[in-house]
């Protein structure tokens, strides 16, 4: 055993932990007043099963006398870290979607030009405590950006975020009551943006859950919608700030090893995953056993304690090669825990990884010959508990003229655009379908849009509703055609309703993930008001001189929109099957009239009916020529998992994926080294290009388009319709 009470000595953590690791069953730590759980595999168990490990204990109760104080302005467990099931993914759904690695893209410039600004103030000096002068300013002014929070009050917003570590706030002076009026004040400031929001959206994340509350892909209240900011706000600087401090100390002890580190951005990222994996800034979280069970041999009951120490996994010798040294060309055939795993897996880990990365490239520009300005047994690490940084970052470089700002500020992204049109023309088409024609007020805002493309309508509360364009691209005005749904959710009522010539409205887009391949021949399906997209399809096979046949399926032909137009235009390229005279008709049949080569079916309407070609189209090995539109997911009922082939498109090669296989680990063991936090489809990081083939979404993170265009896929959870995909690899 370490000299000493174990966990206490910060400095020693990592040899308090291989004790941990190498003695049997899971032994308590006063430090954490729990069980640890050191072992890998262990962690990952306990991290998967959230039923019998419940999250409450990781963000425990607000004491009095600030519960009394806070209650009803500041949420009590105001962070998603210490909700169980099924409060976490109703919640998290809000704001998976805006975290994916590719969406947070668009903040880079804005982060690096924030960097520069900062650096700015200190580069010529030739020194400075990086912890202050730039790891924890930077992260506040960027999560405060992104979540729609003025950046210019970054500093107060971390100061009134210093409540929540008590004693561990070392950066902002005050007594604990005006520490917790400070709270007060920016949860009353994040309700007031939120107000501003939901009228005027932009381009941050609290519009964004306005978005997905309006679009129906969520319910809460707007004060579990306030829950969600402030917590994120906290982890999200806190750990940054810790990352980049600690890595650096690593990095900066050999100057050939902060040379590797830095020779482009690629090697920064695979820096950064190692340091991550070395030293994170969570030790670990703790978690409460709900039912009496068994963990790395040992009974635990119900009510104990289990701390899952994150930083023992990523260096546990039993999967981790050479665990206790930086290596900074590591391939990741097995993830770290630097970020968890499961449910819990960092929400920020994506915006962390780009943060991170930005901030190694700055500086390495602007700071020429970067040391430690202290040798690095006198760096002091934070008191050992679930998070872990380091106090100060004393560095020192030699100014040069090639120190000064050498990049121009900017832009912020733009807004997003909702475009305001008039409603035009509205034309009843059956007893419970109208048309409706929209133009647009300027004419320099006319969208350019494609056969298969959609909008989304404002309506007149605010809530958005996605209807296909039925015109034909080029014209004066915007048509849609929206069929009266009394079970749906309210949206079509509204538009038959309220909607009327010279009415006002908003859309926005359009967008397009049903496009039209070129091929010689294709079957257009229509079911109901699922014609919409199809018509402009038609027109453009008609214009190209494609072969094309259309089955239109309805009840009764009364209800069919369009269906007399399209008679008399077309002729005997239109079947029309209304099942009240004849029936249900036999989608396998369908396939007799579809050529194998250079064809294709495109399908929009009822799930019942897409579902139906999907299976019949399984039925004839004809996936891969099978083209749906779907405005709802597919319910998720998924097919018995069954072997499939993946192809690296890039090299060339073939793998085959099995029943119990994930195509993550599969494409990995063959070298494709895909990052991954939480292995379940939550977070993005295993995002994947799909050049061919259909996957089978089973991630919470795609928004509905994204699973609907099948462009890409999250490849730890989802799998293959068919029994082939071709990635970007």
């Amino acid at each position: 055993m370490t000299r000493g009470c174990p966990f206490t000595d910060p400095e020693r953590l990592f040899q308090d932990l291989a004790v941990t690791r190498a003695e049997p069953g899971l032994p308590y730590a006063e430090t954490f007043e729990a069980r640890v759980v050191s072992r890998y595999d262990d962690i990952v168990q306990a991290l998967h099963d959230s039923d019998t490990y419940s999250s409450a204990p990781t963000v425990p109760e607000m004491p009095s006398p600030w519960r009394e104080r806070f209650a009803g302005r500041v949420p009590s467990r105001g962070t998603l870290l210490g909700l169980d099931n099924p409060d976490h993914d109703r919640l998290r759904a809000a704001v998976n979607t805006f975290f994916m690695p590719r969406r947070l893209a668009r903040y880079e410039p804005w982060i690096r030009d924030q960097a520069h600004r900062l650096i700015d103030a200190f580069a010529g000096e030739g020194h400075t405590d990086l912890k202050t002068s730039f790891a924890l300013p930077l992260p506040l002014k960027v999560i405060s950006h992104v979540v729609g929070l003025d950046a210019d009050r970054s500093e107060w917003v971390g100061a009134a975020l210093g409540f929540f570590l008590g004693p561990r706030d070392i950066h902002h002076s005050g007594k604990p009551e005006e520490k917790a009026q400070r709270l007060l004040d920016l949860h009353d400031y994040v309700l007031d943006v939120m107000a501003e929001r939901k009228a005027d959206r932009r381009d941050d994340l609290i519009s964004h859950v306005w978005n997905e509350r309006d679009a129906g892909t969520v319910e809460m209240t707007d004060f579990e919608m306030l829950s969600l900011f402030p917590g994120l706000m906290l982890a999200g600087h806190e750990t940054s700030s810790n990352l980049i401090c600690m890595g650096l100390s690593h990095l900066l002890v050999d100057p050939a090893r902060y040379a590797a580190a830095q020779r482009d951005d690629n090697s920064r990222a695979a820096a950064l995953e190692e340091l991550f994996r070395y030293e994170s800034a969570i030790t670990g979280m703790k978690r409460l056993v709900t039912r009496d069970t068994t963990l790395a041999g040992a009974r635990l009951r119900a009510g104990e304690h289990v701390f899952l120490a994150y930083a023992s996994g990523s260096r546990d010798a039993g999967t981790f090669a050479r665990p206790g040294q930086l290596d900074l060309d590591r391939a990741w055939t097995v993830p770290h825990l630097g970020f968890g795993q499961g449910v819990h897996a960092c929400l920020g880990a994506p915006l962390a990884r780009l943060l991170l990365r930005i901030e190694l490239s700055v500086l390495h520009e602007r700071l020429p010959g970067l040391r430690l300005a202290v040798p690095y047994d006198q760096l002091q690490h934070t008191v050992v508990s679930e998070g872990r940084g380091m106090v100060a970052l004393p560095l020192a470089w030699t100014p040069a003229p090639g120190t000064a700002r050498r990049s121009a500020p900017a832009a912020a992204p733009a807004s997003t655009r909702a475009i305001p049109v008039t409603v035009t023309s509205r034309r009843t088409l059956t007893p419970d379908v109208i048309e409706l024609t929209l133009a647009v007020d300027d004419d320099a805002d006319v969208p350019a849009w494609d056969p298969g493309a959609h909008i989304d309508l404002e309506l007149p509360d605010g809530a958005l509703r996605q209807y296909s364009l039925c015109g034909r691209p080029g014209e004066a005005g915007l048509r849609i055609a929206v069929l009266r749904e009394a079970a749906g959710r309210g949206g079509s009522i509204a538009v038959h309703d309220q909607v009327r010539v010279g009415g006002r409205l908003r859309v926005r887009g359009p967008r397009n993930h049903f496009r039209l391949r070129p091929a010689k021949s294709l079957v257009f399906v229509a079911g109901g008001i699922g014609i919409t997209p199809l018509l402009p399809m038609i027109s453009e096979a008609e214009r190209c001189g494609t072969d094309w046949h259309l089955l239109y399926l309805g009840r009764s032909r009364d209800r069919m929109a369009y269906v007399d137009e399209l008679s008399r235009w077309h002729g005997s390229a239109i079947e029309v099957w209304p099942s009240r005279d004849r029936g249900r008709f036999p989608l396998d049949e369908l396939w007799q009239r579809v050529p194998r080569h250079d064809a294709y079916v495109y399908a929009c309407g009822p799930e019942a009916l897409l579902s139906g070609l999907e299976d019949s189209a399984r039925r004839a090995s004809r996936e891969e020529q099978l083209v749906v539109e779907r405005f709802a997911a597919r319910p998720a009922a998924y097919e018995p998992n069954r072997p499939f082939e993946v192809v690296l498109a890039r090299r060339g090669d073939a793998l085959a994926v099995g029943e119990d296989d994930s195509v993550l680990d599969v494409i990995n063991r063959a070298g494709a080294n895909v990052l991954s936090t939480c292995r379940e489809g939550t977070c993005g990081t295993c995002e994947v290009r799909v050049l061919d083939g259909i996957p089978e979404h089973r991630d919470s993170v795609l928004s509905l388009e994204e699973r609907l265009a099948n462009e890409t896929m999250m490849t730890c959870v989802s799998r293959c319709r068919g029994h082939r995909l071709v990635l970007d690899l």
